[in-house]
């Protein structure tokens, strides 16, 4: 085998191409790139929709010659396949936390057909047979050990439907011309009526025979339980044959997070069994019980340990408090606890590298306890490179995915970083600046620590040892040592000088919460729409704007909820008020979204009727572009598209079902006067109010699953999916079509609400599902979608129709509990800084009243910590996956939003309101 390329940004495309140039140098041959993958079609190639196709995986240290091998047969046999197309996506494939479905699919072949199949399949298990690469889960394997798999699927992503849930599933067809859903399980799970062209295969267990037996690990240890699946493996709780105690067992694949050296996940599994074996006796960590091996697979059983991690015990802390703070005299003892277990690790020469709240449990004695030591070596070792994001030191951030382990320093800014989020609940996670001249760590996390401290004593107490650790040079971060030094003087020493490097005056700190400049907020406001008009993509059939999935799944790219509505209402908002020498481009953006979005339109397989997730919102936002452009035709389309929307539907809320088609036709009705509008809005009201349970309930219930076709499923409470949504649009429709009943239904619903709330402090709070009698109170949340910040922007309005002050308290204590959420969001409308932060604004615009708006610019620091430079501008990414999204209810759209109307007032948008907001400077 020859010798492997180790850079990370390799391509596998040179390796491919070498080998294409010497099989078939001039026979018209394609190839392309996107993101992920290089397409290889032959010349003349049409694609079957569905068939048998076939996987190979590889590690880092045989992928070159595993694609070189088997491009050779295909290329010789003019068949169409694709593979990961470098280093760094291979890795994304090999990783632990790839989608097991997923992982380890480097190359994908597409017969033209199953006697080809069959060929291809014995043919690449030859080519390639001695190679390395890791089981894919969701195929079956030709043989024991080979990189060859199969599974009966979809060629392309073209193959699919649009689901009531406003997402795109891929789907096979069946003989008879049904539609079945084309699964990617973690397991073998072959299609019923599609046997396999290979002969004697031995039966696949079916999913409902899945986890029956008791297995029995070593001959000794008894899983009772799965703690959590990942692409790694297993974590398991059993009972221990020898000594009748309760275990945890981790289990490590083969080949998963494989490295050029040879090295992947079990050596990191053997590594934490050789730490535990150096910690043990010291109780800083669990106790090993054994490492054993089974079908290659590297098992390691050890002591469980009682409790809950730090992360779920701080959780607790904030949630508990109704301010979400934490107080010195619990956290006091904590830190210092965990500095002693940095302190064990260092003594012993080692380094822990992933010093995370995740990491350390606390058991029911308040004991910490190290868990996860997998990646603790000493400096200076060969190892490969982890980072927790907000936890990781900045001089980790980049560099080979194999290298010298680094010192104790880069412990030293975990700790830290680990002592933020004691102090306070909120993880430090700043983005990495993609900028030639990113902006200083220190300033930014100084910025962080002012902000977050003006609301938080326990964080002014502990600032100067928290940005004493968080230094982006290691060597200025103060030592372990003179941390405990300061520990033990702590509280009574608050303002100690921790050295000369740290100039931190506590009595500074914010005594309230940072206000973002207003030059800040509109800045923030023009590079969100700058990034948005950078990166748009007009060429792009699919989408609009770069469309990221959600927990696995792909939406519509045409909703308000992931598509690219929200985002051209953000362009015609921006319209309005931009200044003449930048109107031009503006225009000219919204001029090709509308033209896009009418094609697309054109193409639509199913008109879904809810606001966010079906067509009403996209109906909207077409109508008010077009309008901004004085385009009359395209209104006119817009208007006759919305008359088309479902005005019966299982479903009756805002996002999915036909509230929300009633609230869009209803704003349409008002914009044009056209009375089959004003019709239609009654018939979905007159739907919702039939979708009523009998007997005086106000929960009305959804699908079981989106593609039902009756309503038996769950009730919610809040905005997006439940009472307080329906509500505000039957209180609308009732203003509008002049039926006080309707009124009456939201007054009832909202007087049921009122029942339901959970007091937290001064606030109000509820959960996302409605209390059963006798159960225990669940924890209240405050979002838009669900809770006190969804429910509170129904409760103001109905405050407004009915001149109720108990709606309007309620409201206000509403606002109460989401002013001390605003740390602890993303981003987004849905369930984030933005949808918080316009009811916020709701409240100043209802009331007048001045305080809210206050609250709502604090809510604007908090979105400035969430973004990242890039070319310049400064643009809010989502916490999970480090990318800025485009749409409004998940993305940039929505914080647009917010910043738009706390500069330039104006309605809530996608509301049908009679009230707005004051542009700033007219209060």
């Amino acid at each position: 085998m020859s010798s492997q390329p180790q850079h990370p940004d390799h391509l596998y495309v040179g390796d491919f191409l070498g080998v294409k140039d010497e099989v078939v140098a001039l026979h018209g041959w394609d190839h392309s790139m996107d993101e992920m993958w290089c397409h290889v079609i032959p010349p003349g190639h049409y694609s079957r929709p569905q068939g048998w196709k076939i996987h190979l995986s590889a590690t880092p240290s045989s992928a070159a010659s595993v694609l070189r091998s088997a491009a050779r047969v295909l290329l010789e046999r003019g068949v169409a396949f694709k593979f990961a197309k470098g280093v760094a996506q291979l890795r994304q494939l090999l990783s632990v936390r790839c989608n097991r479905g997923s992982g380890g699919k480097f190359i994908t072949v597409y017969p033209q057909d199953d006697r080809q199949f069959a060929e291809l399949v014995e043919e690449l298990h030859r080519v390639t047979d001695g190679m390395t690469g890791p089981k894919i889960l969701s195929d079956r394997r030709y043989r024991p050990g080979s990189l060859v798999h199969y599974r009966f699927g979809g060629f392309s992503g073209r193959q699919q439907i649009l689901d009531a849930d406003g997402s795109y599933v891929p789907m096979l067809v069946t003989p008879d011309g049904g539609w079945f859903q084309d699964k990617r399980e973690a397991w073998y799970a072959p299609v019923p009526w599609a046997p396999s062209p290979l002969p004697d295969e031995t039966p696949v267990r079916g999913e409902g025979e899945r986890g029956q037996q008791q297995v029995l690990l070593d001959s000794r240890f008894a899983v009772f339980e799965a703690i959590r699946h990942s692409n790694r493996g297993g974590v398991y709780r059993a009972k221990d044959g020898d000594t009748d105690q309760n275990v945890v067992i981790k289990e490590a694949r083969p080949y998963v997070a494989a490295e050029f050296d040879g090295t992947d996940a079990r050596d990191y599994l053997r590594n934490e069994h050789e730490i535990l074996r150096l910690f043990e006796g010291m109780a800083i960590a669990p106790r090993p019980v054994s490492l054993f091996e089974y079908q290659d697979h590297v098992f390691l059983a050890e002591e469980e340990i009682p409790g809950v991690t730090l992360r779920a015990w701080v959780e607790r802390q904030v949630r508990d408090h109704p301010e979400h703070l934490i107080s010195v005299d619990a956290v006091l003892p904590m830190a210092r606890q965990l500095v002693d277990l940095v302190a064990v690790v260092h003594d012993k020469g080692l380094v822990f590298r992933d010093l995370t709240p995740n990491n350390v449990m606390v058991t029911p004695d308040g004991v910490l306890v190290l868990i996860d030591t997998e990646f603790v070596t000493r400096p200076g070792e060969l190892v490969t490179r982890v980072m927790t994001m907000g936890y990781v030191a900045p001089e980790e951030m980049a560099g080979p995915a194999r290298y010298p382990a680094p010192g104790q320093d880069t412990d030293l800014y975990s700790l830290g970083a680990s002592l933020f989020y004691l102090c306070t609940g909120i993880h430090p996670l700043l983005g990495e600046d993609a900028s030639p001249e990113p902006r200083p760590l220190d300033d930014r996390l100084a910025f962080l620590v002012n902000a977050v401290a003006g609301t938080s004593p326990t964080l002014r107490t502990f600032a100067p040892l928290v940005l004493g650790l968080l230094r982006q040079d290691p060597e200025k971060r103060i030592g372990l040592s003179r941390v405990k030094e300061l520990l033990t003087s702590l509280p009574r020493q608050r303002d100690a000088d921790t050295n000369a490097d740290v100039e931190v005056d506590i009595d500074a700190l914010a005594s309230a919460p940072v206000r973002l400049p207003a030059d800040e907020q509109q800045r923030l406001l023009d590079d969100a729409v700058r990034e948005l008009l950078t990166a748009m993509t007009p060429e792009d059939e699919r989408a609009l704007w770069p469309a990221v999935p959600y927990d696995g799944r792909l939406f519509d790219s045409l909703s308000l909820q992931a598509g690219c509505a929200g985002s051209i209402d953000a362009l015609r908002r921006t319209l309005a008020v931009k200044a003449t020498d930048e109107t031009d481009e503006v225009r000219r953006a919204l001029r090709t979204s509308v033209t896009w979005l009418e094609a697309r339109l054109r193409q639509d397989q199913r008109l879904l009727p809810g606001l966010f997730f079906g067509r009403a919102g996209t109906c909207w936002a077409l109508y008010e572009a077009a309008e901004a452009l004085g385009d009359e035709d395209a209104m006119r389309r817009a208007v006759q598209r919305a008359k088309r929307l479902p005005v019966a539907w299982a479903n009756p809320d805002i996002t999915h079902g036909v509230s929300g088609s009633g609230l869009a036709q209803l704003h349409l009705w008002r914009r044009t006067g056209d009375e089959e509008l004003a019709r239609r809005v009654g018939i979905c009201a007159d739907t919702v109010l039939a979708a009523r349970p009998s007997g005086g309930s106000m929960l009305w219930q959804l699908p079981e699953s989106p593609n039902d076709r009756t309503a038996t499923g769950p009730t919610h409470l809040g905005y997006a999916h439940g009472v307080a949504g329906i509500c505000t649009f039957l209180m609308t429709a009732a203003r509008d079509l002049d039926r006080p009943e309707l009124l009456a239904t939201a007054v009832e619903g909202g007087d049921y609400l009122l029942s339901v709330a959970q007091e937290l402090g001064d606030g109000v709070t509820w959960p996302v599902l409605p209390p059963e009698p006798g159960d225990e109170p669940h924890d209240g949340v405050c979002w838009w979608c669900s809770g006190a910040s969804g429910i509170g922007t129904f409760l103001i309005r109905l405050w407004r129709a009915t001149g109720e002050a108990k709606y309007r308290e309620a409201a206000h204590r509403a606002a109460v509990a989401t002013r001390a959420e605003k740390w602890f969001l993303s981003a987004s409308h849905c369930h984030g800084i933005a949808g918080n932060a316009e009811f916020l604004l709701d409240m100043a615009a209802a009331t007048g009243e001045q305080r809210y708006r206050d609250w709502a610019e604090e809510y604007a620091t908090c979105l400035a910590r969430l973004c990242v430079q890039r070319d310049g501008r400064l643009v809010p990414i989502d916490d999970v996956s480090l990318k800025t999204t485009y749409s409004y209810n998940l993305g940039l759209a929505g914080s647009i939003g917010f910043l738009h109307r706390l500069r330039h007032g104006g309605e809530r948008w996608w509301m049908v309101d009679d009230f707005a907001l004051a542009p700033e400077g007219r209060r």
